[in-house]
């Protein structure tokens, strides 16, 4: 077992999905804080390449949802504004705050969770380098599970695993770092560069056959199913394999509760200032 979850030692951490997405802009420095601050153990976030290479936090393929890219006259022919085809100089040129104060997609705004005094803040976001968070996680000693989105299809496809290895290493976050991913090669290729590193199969619509075999077999450190295709029964009979789960992305108390019973690592959600007041956190 990598020593990433020596400190993890028992179960019900709570894990700030993408920061504390609820009340900041996600994948946003500012929502790193934020989850800093509510008391989450952990973050999770998302890591990407742009057209020239750099390694950057973003959810989507498209920027769209969460930048005010289609307001931007000078990208107006990019359309459907794919960030593996944008330069970090061109993403740096983009709003990523002020969607958030627009959309309001937690409620947060209009119900008051978010304080005005924070609106300047938000609005000055820009989509960080991964590099900038990391050496953030090492200043604050705060663990992070980095999801490698796929990027098949992609210039990085072949090269970004390799990228983010060497980036912990130069930011020495190696054992503070989980990294997961969908794609499950990504995982294998991690483990080869590097055995020490913990890594997670993320799942979301059907379990693998032979699950526990499978899972050995991929070398990995943990499983990270959709909450919604899990069970207790489930998580005790991987746990008791060797096997850590962390579930996504629970944002129920009472669901939350029940994976945490069950034995689950930790569970990860949009609402970690809320899990963390109600005692869930170990």
């Amino acid at each position: 077992m990598s020593s990433f979850f020596d400190q993890f030692p028992s179960t019900g951490h709570i894990c700030a999905h993408r920061g504390a997405r609820s009340i900041a802009p996600e994948n946003t420095l500012l929502a790193l804080e934020k989850a800093r601050l509510c008391c989450a153990d952990l973050w999770e976030t998302d890591v990407q390449a742009t057209a020239d290479g750099e390694l950057v936090l973003f959810h989507d393929h498209t920027l769209e949802r969460t930048t005010d890219v289609a307001t931007r006259a000078e990208f107006a022919d990019r359309n459907p504004w794919d960030l593996a085809e944008f330069t970090f100089t061109e993403l740096q040129r983009l709003d990523s705050g002020s969607w958030f104060l627009q959309s309001d997609p937690f409620g947060t705004i209009a119900s008051g969770g978010v304080s005005a005094e924070y609106f300047p803040a938000i609005r000055v976001q820009r989509i960080p380098l991964l590099r900038d968070a990391l050496n953030d996680c090492r200043n604050h000693d705060f663990p992070v599970n980095l999801e490698i989105k796929d990027q098949t299809g992609t210039a990085a496809d072949e090269t970004i695993v390799g990228k983010v290895l060497n980036l912990l290493r130069e930011t020495q976050t190696e054992q503070l770092v989980l990294l997961s991913s969908f794609n499950h090669d990504y995982l294998r290729q991690a483990k080869r560069l590097n055995p020490t590193i913990a890594t997670a199969a993320l799942v979301e619509k059907n379990h693998p056959e032979n699950l526990v075999a499978y899972l050995h077999d991929l070398g990995v450190d943990a499983y990270h199913p959709d909450q919604r295709i899990t069970d207790s029964t489930l998580i005790r009979q991987l746990t008791a394999s060797g096997m850590r789960v962390n579930l996504w992305t629970v944002n129920d108390l009472e669901r939350a509760q029940y994976f945490i019973k069950a034995g689950a690592t930790f569970i990860c959600t949009d609402w970690p200032q809320r899990m963390a007041d109600s005692g869930h956190s170990a």
